[in-house]
């Protein structure tokens, strides 16, 4: 009788870790979901926990489908792909690799649950529609082709330290016929539960200058200035009322004050 109970729990045991091993990848799904209140999604999740891919989606919670994975919202084009070495989970570290198309290579993640490393990377992504993402975006409707780089990136505690880069470049928006508007770069330091954040225009006959903060408690805090080129003015004119309001001669945006 021992015998038999001891070969149910090694039964037991084996097909735990079975389980485990081929846990399917849409569980990765659920815990963006939880972890991120329905803003992150995985779709079209393929593969396991351990080893598999999907299409990121930011979601648009503004909808009745809210609950859903499918969800209307930004997707990031290609697949995200994932490896994540198990074994040193059991000693509490993380030691995984994150790729998506248009990274020239994977990103590696390393470190404990406490203190995440998060190597240098860069992505393009030649297309991408802003307009999902709430507002002020969902005004403006822009769109644009988008280039994140970083350097080695640290989060503990839930708090940021490193310098990301984001560029929109050749920027157009359905509510102007001026095309391009021009291509910007926003700059973020991360300072633990603070991050400066800068805004200046590279080209373009739309004019953006601007600086904030992001706080983890008050959430994102922006001004900036906006104007046009005078060969441009006019037919910008409206555009620059939808975007921000009058102050004298000068157009300004906030974001969060």
């Amino acid at each position: 009788m021992l015998r038999w109970i001891l070969f149910g729990l090694a039964g037991l045991v084996v097909a735990a870790v079975v389980a485990v091993a081929t846990a399917p990848a849409r569980f990765v799904d659920l815990a963006l979901d939880r972890a991120t209140l329905g803003r992150v999604r995985l779709a079209e999740a393929e593969g396991t926990v351990w080893q598999g891919s999907g299409r990121l989606v930011f979601a648009d919670l503004g909808g009745e489908d809210a609950q859903r994975l499918s969800t209307p919202g930004v997707a990031i084009p290609g697949r995200v792909g994932w490896a994540v070495r198990p074994w040193p989970l059991f000693a509490g570290l993380v030691d995984a690799a994150i790729s998506v198309d248009g990274m020239p290579q994977p990103v590696r993640l390393q470190g404990s649950f406490a203190e995440m490393r998060v190597g240098p990377g860069a992505l393009s992504l030649p297309s991408v529609e802003l307009s999902r993402l709430g507002s002020p975006w969902n005004s403006i409707r822009p769109s644009g082709a988008l280039a994140v780089r970083w350097e080695p990136l640290t989060i503990r505690g839930g708090q940021m330290h490193g310098r990301a880069t984001v560029e929109l470049r050749e920027a157009a928006s359905a509510m102007t016929p001026v095309r391009p508007l021009g291509s910007y770069r926003v700059e973020i330091d991360g300072q633990g539960s603070r991050a400066d954040v800068g805004l200046q225009t590279l080209s373009g006959p739309l004019k953006l200058t601007g600086k904030g903060t992001w706080d983890a408690r008050a959430g994102l805090r922006f001004e900036a200035d906006a104007s046009a080129e005078p060969n441009e003015a006019e037919r910008l004119q409206s555009f620059l009322g939808l975007v921000g309001r009058r102050e004298g001669g000068r157009t300004i945006i906030r974001i969060g004050a």
